[in-house]
């Protein structure tokens, strides 16, 4: 019993000490540097953003994400010649996507916080669609829809906002067309820009939602400087979290995909 409550003991102070490194090292910034992490596809991309300087590696190779992310990090690093302990906040991509690609660079990015003590803001890919889209066209509010398996949809609807970038409206949804849930009584009858790869029955989402196109679907590209455009935002709104609490954003919580 005194052995079970001297390890519960440490390992509570372990963690206090460690959010307190958290807490002064986000009191002591004076210059962003930001590592973004996206596994969430099939090629492994990181990037290190310091200033307005923007260092990059994607993997050519498909589905080698657990064989290259930790060494293209280590690349960057010596590229900016800075030590993981330089770094101010880690963003990674984490999810909805591959399901083990998504589960590899959430892996990566709690390691990394945890042995540095590096706050990690979590981005939803979804909401990567949407600042694209609103970054790339003359529209503030976008649905999004990607595909998923066995017929469903991941669906969001996202919103223009000074403050975080894009702002959620309503919920991340995940199922089938006749499933998805309404939007808010305010938003359902806006017209909406529309982006991702899941709107093959346009008419069919939109009817049921009640909800009107004001342009054909876009597929943006997702850059780094993209995901740095949302993840500063959010890290300024609070966002970030700790190693403990990071978790791969699979939309809903149970799943039987494999």
């Amino acid at each position: 019993m005194l052995e079970k409550i001297s390890v519960g003991k440490c390992q509570q102070g372990f963690f206090l000490l460690w959010r307190c490194k958290i807490a002064q090292r986000v009191l002591n910034l004076k210059m962003n540097t930001l590592l973004i992490i996206d596994t969430s596809s099939m090629h492994c991309a990181v990037a290190l953003q310091r200033g307005d300087v923007l260092l990059e590696r994607v993997s050519e190779v498909q589905r080698q994400s657990a064989q290259r992310v930790l060494p293209m990090i280590c690349e960057l690093l010596l590229e900016a010649k800075i030590q993981l302990g330089d770094i101010d906040i880690i963003a990674v991509v984490a999810g909805p996507g591959s399901f083990t690609g998504v589960r590899i660079g959430v892996a990566v990015a709690q390691g990394l916080s945890m042995s540095a003590a590096i706050p990690v803001v979590p981005l939803s890919s979804l909401a990567l669609l949407a600042i694209a889209t609103v970054s790339e066209s003359s529209f503030d509010r976008v649905l999004v829809s990607e595909e998923a398996r066995e017929g469903e949809l991941y669906f969001a609807a996202y919103q223009f906002s000074d403050r975080q970038g894009v702002e959620l409206v309503g919920r991340e949804q995940v199922a089938l067309i006749e499933n998805l849930g309404a939007l808010p009584e305010d938003s359902a009858d806006a017209s909406w820009c529309l982006a991702g790869s899941g709107w093959e029955r346009q008419s069919e989402i939109l009817q049921h939602l009640g909800c009107t196109a004001a342009a054909e679907p876009q597929i943006p590209v997702i850059g780094n400087q993209l995901i740095a455009k949302l993840a500063l935002p959010r890290f300024n709104c609070g966002e970030a979290v700790d190693a403990a609490a990071l978790r791969p954003n699979y939309v809903k919580e149970h799943l039987d995909y494999t």
